[in-house]
């Protein structure tokens, strides 16, 4: 109900110009397309349209009209921003969630810029980038995981082996319930003829005997076929659930891979909606957009004055829990990313990892986990992120 509910929606802003166009590309032969979604690679540029991406050659497009174009990015405290309407009707969510959360620390200020990010398999972690509602998240976020979707998969696969063998096991055993039945109905009967035969010399002894040990047959029958019945049922619905989790799955990574609103929960638990706008192919990472607002937004810090031992901490949204921070140290410089022991659980993909005075160093983006030490997270490089998505901030 809730897919057919948004696949309705979806397409009904398709069908509202108003409602969901963010972008205008104006073509060379005088189109002009609207989308959502824009991204441009070396000479092509490819863009959202209609559920499918579309690509083009730059040298079609006369120019692009983005919605709400960044401003600059210097840090420009939120009193001296100015937008039409301000703070009095809500678009100036920095002084809102200030006003109303009365942060007291650099890290309760960067909380500030954490979203969590809700989507159609699950939840995961975002912040703003920039005053103007950029947020930076994990591709996996909002696309899927391939790590996850190749184990999942797999695990699909092999409890479908399982049940196949159990519907054999069961099959083969209902041919030998049959064939007892048979036997057992022909003992019946000859056990039936030979009490009422008076050539028979059978003892009341023996015929007592005789009575007994039928009855004990049917006993054992009655058992077996009251437990393959119970072992049956008990496999049906093993099967009902299996075949449900995996159209249940498969409809899930569908509607995440056409996905391109997403529900965003700020650090008070009000919730609005962000354009998706592009993923990395050489990161983890995403790129949303949340129109209309100013927004709080988290500096950088320069890498270069980063240090072994320095204290960081994680913030995101483990386990649906909003905005939680967990602290720890930088431990390692491992090229694009920081190798930090700082505790990042699922739902913490996607958010950031900041120092102490709350500047931001790198998106927490994956956990390695061996069996005999603790987890190890893991965060891509801010600079990466920002290298990657240069066309929307600069």
């Amino acid at each position: 109900m809730r897919l057919i509910l948004v696949l309705s929606l979806y397409f009904f802003l398709l069908a509202s110009p108003s409602a969901a166009v963010s972008h205008e590309l104006h073509l060379k032969d005088g189109r002009i397309i609207h989308t959502d979604s824009i991204i441009r690679k070396d000479s092509r540029l490819s863009y959202q349209q209609f559920g499918g991406t579309i690509t083009i050659d730059l040298s079609d497009v006369e120019k692009i009209i983005y919605d709400r174009l960044p401003a600059a990015r210097s840090p420009v405290p939120s009193s001296q921003l100015q937008t039409p309407g301000g703070a009095a009707d809500g678009t100036d969510l920095e002084q809102a969630l200030s006003e109303k959360l009365a942060p007291s620390t650099p890290i309760e200020m960067a909380n500030l810029a954490v979203v969590t990010i809700v989507t159609e398999a699950g939840y995961g972690s975002g912040f703003f980038i920039s005053n103007d509602g950029l947020i930076v998240t994990n591709r996996h976020v909002v696309r899927g995981s391939q790590e996850v979707d190749r184990k999942v998969r797999e695990n699909m696969s092999e409890a479908a082996q399982r049940l196949n063998k159990l519907q054999t096991s069961l099959d083969q055993e209902r041919i030998r319930i049959e064939n007892y039945r048979k036997r057992l109905e022909d003992y019946r009967i000859r056990l039936g003829q030979a009490m009422t035969d008076n050539r028979e010399e059978i003892s009341p002894q023996q015929k007592a005997e005789l009575k007994t040990d039928l009855n004990k047959r049917e006993r054992t029958f009655n058992e077996w076929q009251s437990d393959y019945s119970t072992r049956r049922q008990s496999y049906r619905a093993a099967l009902t659930e299996f075949k449900r989790n995996q159209r249940e799955y498969n409809q899930a990574n569908k509607s995440l891979a056409n996905q391109n609103r997403f529900e965003v929960v700020f650090a008070d638990g009000r919730r609005e909606s962000a354009v998706f706008y592009g993923v990395s192919e050489n990161y983890d990472l995403a790129l949303l957009k949340l129109n209309g607002f100013i927004t709080p937004y988290l500096r950088p810090q320069n890498e270069n004055e980063l240090t072994l031992g320095q204290d960081v901490y994680a913030i995101g949204s483990p386990l649906k829990l909003n905005n939680t921070v967990t602290s720890g140290v930088i431990s390692s410089n491992r090229g694009d990313y920081i190798q930090t022991n700082a505790e990042i659980y699922p739902g913490n993909s996607g958010g950031p990892l900041v120092t102490e005075d709350g500047r931001v160093v790198g998106v927490n983006t994956k956990k390695k986990i061996t069996e005999k030490f603790e987890g190890l997270g893991f965060a891509i490089k801010f600079s990466r992120a920002q290298t990657e998505f240069s066309n929307y901030l600069n």
